[in-house]
């Protein structure tokens, strides 16, 4: 009987020699301190809409006199001038009265994955609206820029002629596409847009495919794009100019809850899947 656990004991040391203290195999991707890969032609885009009384002197004065507005070129600059938009590239340091606006000291950064949807909408009451946006290459988004007007009046003026339309059901966007760079920098493009009436299908496509799409009609205004080629942390900056009223511009950038305000609108890569091993000499 004495040898009874020796018995016992021989053979487990046997399986442990044979086995070792080997753990069990892990799943590649299934550790939760390995964030997802994005893919290699995308990036994220943090989008700001700030709301403030219209005509507010401070940041329509001294703000903008800490942004690049010569960055852009003269006469893009006058024609969205003309049509009471203002834009400017800001890199670098933030300032510290665009830091306060946006309540970058007082909210933390979205957390989890950046938003993959298309369409961003940024005309909710609050006054700092914040989103995070995943885009790839080429790809269409949209921020939605007001409400949907029942009527919308707007001046236009075109190659110096100032001259009047009316949309029915029209809202304003901004078309997003974004193209990242060899060197980690990405080119931003935005694009103003009205879109309007009741939504149709149409035919759409080209090299003998075609499909049936469902949207509403939109009017783009291709000569008012911006494009600006951003690194990490640079923001590109929107908003109206407010003695322009009535004009495209105005529409975009402000809103009338009983009480005019006017809009902000700041774009800023966040991320980027740059890889400096893959780029070309």
């Amino acid at each position: 009987m004495p040898l009874l656990p020796g018995r016992v004991v021989l053979p487990l040391w046997a399986v442990l020699a044979l086995v070792g203290c080997h753990s069990a195999p892990k799943q590649k991707g299934e550790s939760p301190l390995v964030p997802p890969q994005m893919s290699s032609d995308s990036c994220v885009l943090e989008i700001f809409f700030v709301r403030f009384p219209f005509g507010n002197p401070q940041i329509n004065g001294h703000l903008w006199q800490e942004v690049d507005e010569q960055h852009f070129p003269a006469l893009l600059r006058q024609r969205l001038a003309r049509n009471g938009f203002r834009v400017g590239l800001l890199s670098g340091q933030l300032p510290i009265a665009l830091s306060e606006l946006l309540e970058l000291s007082d909210k933390p950064p979205p957390s989890g994955n950046a938003n993959h949807a298309k369409v961003i909408e940024m005309d909710c009451p609050p006054r700092v609206v914040r989103r995070r946006l995943q885009i790839r290459s080429g790809q269409r988004g949209e921020i939605v820029a007001s409400r949907i007007y029942d009527q919308l009046s707007v001046l236009l003026c075109e190659q110096g002629q100032l001259g009047g339309e009316t949309y029915c059901q029209a809202q304003a966007m901004l078309a997003v596409k974004t193209f990242p760079q060899d060197d980690g920098r990405v080119r931003l493009e935005l694009i103003p847009e009205l879109h309007h009436d009741q939504t149709r299908q149409r035919w759409v496509g080209n090299q003998g495919m075609f499909r049936l799409e469902a949207g509403r009609p939109r009017r783009v205004f291709d000569n008012m794009g911006v494009s600006a080629v951003l690194s990490p942390g640079s923001m590109l900056i929107l908003s109206s100019l407010p003695d322009r009223p009535g004009s495209l511009g105005h529409h975009f950038f402000t809103e009338d809850d009983g009480q005019l305000e006017q809009k902000l609108l700041v774009v800023r890569l966040s991320q980027t899947q740059h890889d400096e091993l893959f780029t070309p000499p």
